[in-house]
């Protein structure tokens, strides 16, 4: 029976590949053929395992060719023989051409696909990213007649390849035809599942998954369990991640290599590398061999905290434990030295790693010669750049432009010009967003010369000069206060038809915003209109701000009215702005209305809002209001932040509400926010204001648990109040390490 073909099956057409087959294998066989009838002659199991070698070894044309011959000696043919074509096929992106044989060929042979030879075409499809060409594959074998019915794997196959294709929703309704259908779940399916679930995170449905695998009896192995532990780590959850390995060694399931490595990574991602290094040692106790991955990452955590020693007694043991370090080992370890300016060290590891039998690649190369020029010698990267060309490596452009921006910060112009040039000679051609990178970094280190240098230099080799250019240089300008230069470059890029965007505008606006040059500001936000560019919000808040600042709030409160009027969809930064600079102004009672006014509004409300309208009332000494706006924070489904409680602790400690204070302050860590540095000073000077040493001296030993820094103006007023006298009797209520800094400040 002739059989359907879905779309896009095609026929074979002269099947080939490359590679070998293993002589020892041709040549039996060839001595067996020429044995002749009367001594021993290939039967149809003999070419199904010479066919087998030939795809084993990606010779399908020798394969194919094998099989003539069954055909030509008139064997009849099953799919066993078929079936490492078809996976020779798939494997070679041409599951077209096996669907084609299944589906025509083998039926016009008399040969019956089995489900193996239906299982690798849904493996196939699936691996082409063709799940619902597999999928009707699938009803198709289960609405035929019976022939072969989809199995466990076959479900599997397809569920996984929706999943990969990021198609969920298709990925569960086969996964819910395949219960309909009586076919149960095993652990491959389970473990497809569970792992698609961690990759998006949602790690409470994964866990439901696992439990529910557990109950219908199907017994997780490490792949399920390292997607889950995996998910942890991706999602944050540390704990959660450590509990699972712990799990696992309870339920019978050992922990493998990748076990062990996605843990260490997460833990040295995150800054914990001595955590990371226990997991280490307990996987080596336990019989298992870490790979040049593990000590990869391990090596990698030790570099970024600069750990140096640990880092190179890890290297050690790796070499002693017979893995020798590869190009990507020693380069973390040049790319650790170079970062903590131990370049003279990074040196050492390059010569190291040579004398190792690596040659260093452009990698390693690029990575030391960064670490040379951001510590300024120059001439030694020049020299490993000249080795390396020496040793027929081509420098990339990262190298290139690493070179070229030193040079330029360190005032060597024309070495840097030749640069440029012996790049476009090598075929490297520097573009726009080349040229645009080294500028950026130049005018944001204020070497408005050298950026000009290279500006000039894009117009004389042909590089077009875009308004990304011309922003990046007026930001530049901006920035350092220098805008008769800015403005220059505006005048410049209309002459030469480089259009100006709403961020040259905004950048050239907000410039005069922050020199207080309001009238040049203005003068310039008139004219935006009239230049075809329409302002965008960001325009609007800039300008608004700008006048706040200077006390304009009568020119303020036109714009703000003229954003109403036109219909400008509001954002909520434009009303804190507006909330700010009224309460700045003395303006409290009108920015309660309009904060009133935006209550009743559809816009969403922040807790900086809240926090604007908290403070100006607290100075206004309208404090029933603050703390009623204050409860009604969670109504308006936000929560307090560090701002807000810093606000009514200090207002509190202000009232002499000393136990109400301490009380809010401990809540907040309870509702997840994290006191900070500036929050705790605060705090301790308004103590302080108040003569509360003992109180303070709480709070200061907060600010050294969590490895603050003291604030100028709280270490003065602390000496000055110690200096008067007045509380010496209290100072034995400081930490002991305060006693001995107000001793010496005091003298």
């Amino acid at each position: 029976m002739a059989r359907r073909v879905p779309a896009r099956a095609r026929s074979v057409g002269g099947p080939r590949s490359e590679g070998g087959v293993r002589p020892k294998t041709g040549a039996r066989f060839n001595r067996m053929a020429r044995a002749g009838a009367g001594k021993v002659t290939p039967d149809l199991c003999t070419y199904a395992i010479l066919i087998g070698c030939c795809c084993r070894a990606s010779r399908l044309d020798l394969g194919f060719a094998a099989l003539g011959n069954v055909v030509k000696k008139g064997f009849r043919v099953d799919a066993i023989t078929f079936n490492p074509l078809l996976k020779g096929l798939c494997a070679d992106k041409r599951t077209s051409d096996a669907m084609d044989i299944v589906l025509r060929r083998m039926t016009e042979l008399g040969c019956i696909p089995n489900l193996f030879s239906y299982n690798i075409l849904l493996k196939g499809l699936c691996d082409e990213n063709r799940s619902q060409e597999a999928l009707e594959l699938l009803h198709m074998m289960a609405d035929d007649g019976g022939d072969v019915s989809p199995d466990v794997v076959s479900y599997s196959t397809i569920i996984d390849g929706f999943f990969k294709e990021g198609d969920p929703d298709k990925a569960y309704s086969t996964y819910h035809e395949m219960l309909d259908q009586r076919i149960l779940p095993d652990v491959v399916t389970y473990s497809t599942i569970v792992a698609a679930l961690c990759k998006a995170q949602a790690m409470d449905k994964a866990v439901e998954v696992l439990n529910r695998m557990v109950k219908n009896g199907v017994t997780p192995n490490c792949i399920t369990y390292n997607s889950i532990l995996h998910g942890y780590c991706s999602s944050g959850q540390s704990k959660e991640a450590i509990g699972i390995l712990k799990k696992m060694g309870s339920d019978g399931v050992e922990p493998d290599v990748v076990t062990y490595s996605s843990l260490m990574d997460y833990l040295c991602k995150n800054g914990r590398c001595t955590e990371a290094r226990k997991i280490f040692d307990s996987m080596v106790k336990k019989g298992l061999k870490p790979d040049i991955t593990t000590y990869g990452t391990l090596l990698h955590g030790y570099a970024s905290e600069g750990a140096h020693v640990e880092m190179h007694d890890l290297l050690d043991l790796m070499v002693r434990n017979g893995i020798q370090p590869n190009h990507h080992v020693f380069s973390i370890l040049i790319s650790a030295c170079t970062k903590h300016q131990n370049v003279d060290v990074a040196m050492l590891v390059f010569s190291k790693m040579r004398q190792k039998g690596l040659t260093p690649d452009v990698v390693t190369y690029g990575t030391l010669i960064d670490g040379l020029c951001k510590s300024g010698r120059l001439d030694v990267a020049m020299l490993y750049f000249e080795q390396m060309i020496k040793e027929g490596l081509n420098p990339d452009i990262v190298i290139f432009s690493t070179l070229i921006h030193g040079l330029c910060t360190s005032g060597k112009w024309e070495k840097a010009e030749d640069l440029i040039f012996e790049m476009i000679n090598r075929g490297i051609c520097p573009d726009t967003i080349f040229f645009n990178s080294i500028i950026d970094n130049l005018c944001n280190e204020e070497r408005f010369i050298e950026s000009e240098k290279l500006f000039g230099l894009m117009g004389r080799i042909d590089v077009k000069v875009n308004v990304i250019t011309y922003n990046i240089l007026i930001c530049g300008y901006c920035l350092a206060g220098k805008m008769d230069e800015a403005m220059k470059l505006l005048s410049g890029m209309v002459s030469v038809g480089v259009k100006p965007d709403t961020v040259t505008y905004n950048t050239l606006i907000d410039g005069y915003c922050k020199i207080s040059r309001m009238e040049d500001a203005l003068s310039l936000f008139r004219k935006i209109g009239c230049n075809g560019v329409s302002p965008s919000i960001i325009t609007y808040n800039i300008i608004l701000h700008g006048l706040f600042q200077t006390g304009q709030t009568g020119a303020a409160k036109e714009i703000y009215v003229r954003i109403i009027k036109r219909g400008i969809q509001l954002e909520i930064s434009t009303c804190n702005i507006v909330l700010q600079g009224l309460c700045k102004n003395n303006l409290t009672g009108e920015a309660l209305q309009m904060f009133q006014n935006l209550c009743l509004m559809d816009v969403k409300l922040e807790t900086r809002t809240f926090n604007i309208m908290i403070g100006s009332l607290l100075r206004d000494g309208r404090k029933d209001e603050a703390k009623e706006l204050f409860a009604a924070l969670s109504a308006n489904g936000l929560t307090p932040d560090v701002v807000t409680y810093t606000l009514m602790i200090e207002n509190l400690i202000e009232d002499g509400l000393l136990e109400e204070s301490d009380n809010l302050f401990l809540s907040v860590q309870k509702n997840g926010c994290v006191p900070d540095s500036r929050m705790l000073n605060g705090i301790i000077r308004k103590l302080l204001h108040k003569g509360e040493i003992g109180r303070a001296g709480v709070y200061l030993s907060k600010i050294d648990k969590n490895d603050f820094s003291l604030e100028a103006s709280t270490a003065e007023l602390l000496i000055l109040l110690v200096s008067r006298g007045k509380y010496n009797q209290h100072m034995k209520a400081l930490p002991e390490k305060y006693h001995s800094f107000v001793k010496t400040r005091v003298v």
